[in-house]
């Protein structure tokens, strides 16, 4: 890469596509970046919105349901319990071949009956164990017999009343049956009763109203299934994990922390649905509404069409403004094909490697070759008088000090005599890049003032300083040990070196500053070459006036 330019373009023979072609493609980048970020955002959010929407929904859901399910339940366990607790048929109960009491208590049992929502009335005497079903002798209860697990949990371990669902084969019918003790004055149970809710029935009661698309389950406290609209899964007793899987699991897990009458929601673990769940305080059961859905389902809204509309708006918007921008960018297209013609024309340049550039690029390339000397690669005589310029002027409000020093490589003309004018170049180019690797300083800059004549401007510096740098530059220069067996300094190049500091004052110009070097340079080659000589800048000044 070649030596710093003035606005810091690089001199790059890389293959570089050109600006609207880069600004098309960044751009196109930019909006597949927003498009993709916004497209990963809304979904993030619709199927948040979703789900808590869904959420609350199902809550709602749950809460009809439970109450829909506990309305249609209460008044019969009210009806079992007010008839558990009626003396005639406590009186019954003791005496059940007393003709008269029994014939008092049909006719308050058939009265109840007709009150029930299935009609149906069954009671068993713990003294015959006979099963009346409807005022009609059914069977007799055998409580060894597994099918009368109820027959048992009632009699011993029920203080008012129980429920159960299961198929009773001796009269071939699936209920929910709710089943009450009835005890004598010493609160001793002589006898059950209660009634039978069609289970079928009773199903499509609770799922004949309902029309979501949530999937609504209820279940015990062991987790059986006691409402489905699959009636098999009820008959069957099987478990909600099982019917569920990971679902059931997490439903089980907080049945033990949900309060009585509490509803709430969650999102599954597979984050493919919510579910919400309640208690249901009257039956000992549980509800929940499980609703299942996927990304697609989360964006069949409005909100997907809106979010369409702004992306299409957005990728207008690009689109006019590339176009705007290609419109812009013309005139300074013309103008760098005209440049890239002229360099054909002229041979300033091969047109292969500006035509390799952008149009920045080339503009900085053409505008390099008016500061740049095309040889060694650092700034020219026109870049080096009027950079001096500008800092003579911007010095003198300060009272700046400014050094400067004149450099010439010494029997040059003898060198390029001897080894050729291609050697004699590539000797420039070495001592220039040489002055320029001893610059260390950002505002310091070296520059070819003509032949094998070069100059170092450094501002801010005073004689001491001047003196470091010119004895840096000797060195290096030695150090380089170029051959010149026709120089009468040394078997190697050398330069000669004239240096001039001076405080900066509005009325000095920067042929002065060169004056008062060029001095200081003669006297270096009167005294053998090879060395440095410094000319105090005023008191050259006081000379020439």
């Amino acid at each position: 890469m070649a030596y710093n330019s003035i606005i810091s373009i690089p001199v790059s023979q890389k293959h570089q596509t050109s600006m609207k072609r880069r600004f098309i493609i960044f751009s196109s980048i930019l909006f597949l970046f927003i498009f993709i970020l916004g497209c990963t955002a809304f979904v993030l959010l619709m199927g948040r919105l979703m789900r808590n929407n869904a959420g609350y929904e199902l809550m709602k859901t749950v809460e009809l349901e439970r109450y829909k399910l506990e309305s249609s339940i209460k008044s019969d366990i009210a009806i079992v319990l007010k008839m558990a607790t009626s003396p005639i048929i406590q009186r019954y109960f003791l005496n059940p071949n007393n003709i008269e009491a029994k014939k008092i208590a049909l006719e308050e049992i058939n009265g109840y009956r007709r009150i029930f929502t299935s009609g149906l009335l069954f009671w068993v005497n713990d003294a015959d164990k006979k099963f009346y079903l409807n005022g009609d002798y059914a069977y007799t209860v055998d409580p060894n017999d597994r099918a009368n697990y109820w027959y048992s949990t009632t009699l011993t371990k029920t203080e008012k009343y129980n429920l159960n669902i299961n198929y009773n084969p001796y009269i071939d019918m699936a209920d929910l049956w709710i089943n009450a003790p009835v005890f004598d004055g010493n609160h001793k149970s002589i006898g059950i009763l209660g009634t039978g809710i069609n289970l079928p029935n009773f199903i499509n009661a609770i799922y004949q109203s309902y029309s979501e698309t949530a999937e609504l389950y209820f279940f015990n406290a062991a987790g059986e299934i006691t409402g489905a609209r699959d009636i098999d899964l009820i008959v069957n007793k099987v478990n909600i994990n099982k019917e569920l899987g990971q679902t059931g699991e997490e439903i089980l897990a907080r049945i033990n922390n949900l309060k009585t009458g509490e509803i709430e929601y969650f999102e599954t673990k597979n984050m493919k649905g919510v579910t919400a769940l309640g208690s249901i305080p009257t039956l000992d059961w549980y509800v929940i509404a499980v609703l299942r859905f996927t990304v697609r389902d989360s964006l069949r809204t409005g909100m997907t069409v809106l979010f369409a509309v702004m992306m299409t708006v957005i990728l207008l918007v690009f689109v006019v403004f590339n176009i705007f921008v290609v419109l812009l960018l013309e005139p300074l297209n013309r103008i760098v094909k005209k440049m890239i013609q002229i360099s054909s024309d002229w041979d300033i340049e091969p047109q292969e490697e500006i035509r390799h550039k952008d149009e920045i690029g080339t503009l900085g390339e053409f505008f390099n070759m008016t500061i740049i000397d095309p040889l060694t690669g650092i700034y020219n005589r026109r870049f080096f008088d009027g950079s001096l310029k500008q800092i003579i002027k911007s010095f003198s409000r300060k009272g700046s000090k400014l050094s400067l020093l004149l450099v010439d490589v010494d029997f040059f003309k003898k060198y390029n005599d001897t080894y050729g004018h291609d050697m004699g170049d590539s000797c420039l180019k070495r001592v220039a890049s040489s002055l320029v690797q001893c610059i260390t300083r950002e505002e310091d800059f070296a520059a070819r003032y003509g032949g094998e004549e070069f100059v170092v401007v450094l501002p801010n510096t005073d004689e001491n300083g001047a003196y470091l740098i010119a004895n840096k530059l000797l060195k290096k220069i030695r150090e380089c040990n170029i051959p010149h067996e026709k120089s009468n300094a040394a078997d190697f190049v050398t330069i000669s070196i004239g240096g001039t500091t001076g405080i900066v004052k509005h009325s000095q110009h920067g042929s002065d500053y060169i004056k008062s070097a060029d001095i200081a340079l003669y006297k270096s080659k009167q005294n053998g070459r090879n060395q440095y000589t410094f000319e105090n800048f005023d008191e050259s000044a006081k000379t020439d006036e």
